[in-house]
């Protein structure tokens, strides 16, 4: 029998059972929907890490706290105490790291910002001056802080442009104003009162998760001395003359840090050095996990709806054994038989696969619309939940469609 008619007859026979072949269609529906939801969102959430890399500079290497296991970052003795100051005063050495062009200790955390009766939670920065040349972060208004803020601990501040623009409304300029800073959770601890020195261009959110202009920056000295009370600092970020030069400066970082801390080649450091292709590397490792995983779920609902298509399909040809045992003696082979019932599985589940695409879609744009993750929908997964769509209908059709293609004639007309 010719592809036509036997696409033809299996419509019919589906359009004759529209709700059974309805409620048959549900399983695969929410299989391909899930997962077309779920690797949609997850690519959403791995541009969200890569922006949020992105944005931290260019040409970038960062050192953190903790020796890396097995490709896994460890934190030192259960505390980030191991990085200092110092470290990066090493590290910004005349002649120590050549292609190196600025070298930046960072120590952060939140902090309660108060101008009269305004109360703000943003994070704190404590820095240097190559802050601005790392992160490459320029300042609208006022001067940022200066080696000499930081020789002296000033009690200054650069406010990030949220933060400004909350504290001081519409007043023409923040420079100058007093400020009074109190890190959060620290109960009883003393406000430290800050000048207001400068204010940051505007850089806006990263993926709406969080604004990058709700902070405020200071020497970080002053931050060591007088907010946050520990020496240490999170993290040293330093700036390579160009993509070129960042393995190099990758190495020399970490052969002064090992010098520095004692730390013969072969053991694992207390300390990671990473560029930003390994953590974007990292990033996409474990977005690809995730995204497999969250694929593997919906996969499990397309095994189940692939299981009610065969059930179903096998109580059709029970129901429609008499028709079977007439087409055979009217001249239809073992084959034509066959392929109806196999074409009729396809049909199915490739409707129910390009109907979960469209709610899979739909519901991704739901997510959006309420989160801050924006589904990225791809069309090779797309294609794909297609292809799997048909391909369930071929597996799970197979055995209901030999089945009736066994049939004897004699045996299936006679039955009731």
């Amino acid at each position: 029998m010719p592809i036509a008619d036997t696409l033809r007859t299996a419509l019919g026979a589906l359009v004759a059972n529209k709700l059974r072949a309805t409620l048959t269609m549900l399983g695969v529906m929410i299989g391909v929907a899930s997962v077309i939801a779920m690797v949609s969102l997850g690519q959403g959430a791995a541009r969200i890490v890569e922006s949020t890399l992105q944005g931290l500079g260019t040409n970038v290497v960062f050192v953190t706290p903790g020796g890396r296991t097995a490709g896994f970052i460890q934190a030192a003795g259960g505390a980030a105490t191991n990085l200092t100051i110092d470290d990066a005063r090493a590290l910004e050495a005349p002649g120590v790291i050549p292609d190196a062009t600025a070298v930046e200790p960072e120590q952060g955390g939140f902090v309660s910002v108060v101008v009269g009766d305004t109360t703000l939670s943003v994070r704190a920065v404590g820095t240097t001056a190559a802050y601005a040349i790392v992160r490459d972060w320029a300042v609208t208004d006022g001067t940022f802080i200066s080696d000499g803020d930081v020789t002296a601990a000033a009690p200054v501040a650069v406010l990030g442009a949220q933060t400004a623009a909350g504290l001081f409304g519409d007043a023409p300029s923040a420079i100058g104003r007093a400020l009074s800073v109190r890190v959060v959770g620290s109960g009883t601890a003393l406000a430290v009162r800050l000048r207001v020195i400068g204010v940051l261009e505007a850089k806006g959110n990263v993926a709406g998760f969080f604004n990058r202009d709700e902070l405020i920056v200071v020497p970080v000295t002053t931050s060591q001395r007088r907010i946050f009370g520990r020496d240490s600092v999170g993290a040293i970020l330093v700036s390579a003359a160009s993509a070129d030069a960042m393995p190099q400066v990758q190495l020399d970082v970490e052969t002064v840090l090992r010098r520095r801390h004692g730390i013969p080649e072969g053991e694992t450091p207390d300390f990671t050095v990473q560029t930003q292709q390994d953590l974007l590397a990292a990033a996409s490792l474990t977005s690809d996990i995730f995204t497999i995983l969250l694929g593997a779920i919906g996969g499990i609902s397309l095994v189940v709806g692939g299981i009610g298509i065969m059930n179903i399909m096998l109580v059709s040809v029970t129901e429609r054994t008499r028709e079977i045992g007439l087409r055979k003696a009217l001249g239809a082979t073992r084959r034509d038989i066959r392929n109806q019932f196999l074409v009729e599985s396809v049909v199915l589940t490739t409707i129910g696969g390009l109907a979960g695409i469209g709610i899979g879609i739909g519901l991704g744009a739901v997510v959006s619309a309420v989160s801050p993750i924006q589904a990225v929908v791809s069309p090779f997964a797309v294609a794909i939940a297609v292809v799997i769509s048909m391909a369930v209908g071929v597996i799970f059709g197979i055995y209901p469609a030999r089945r009736a293609g066994a049939l004897q004639p004699i045996t299936a007309l006679r039955a009731e």
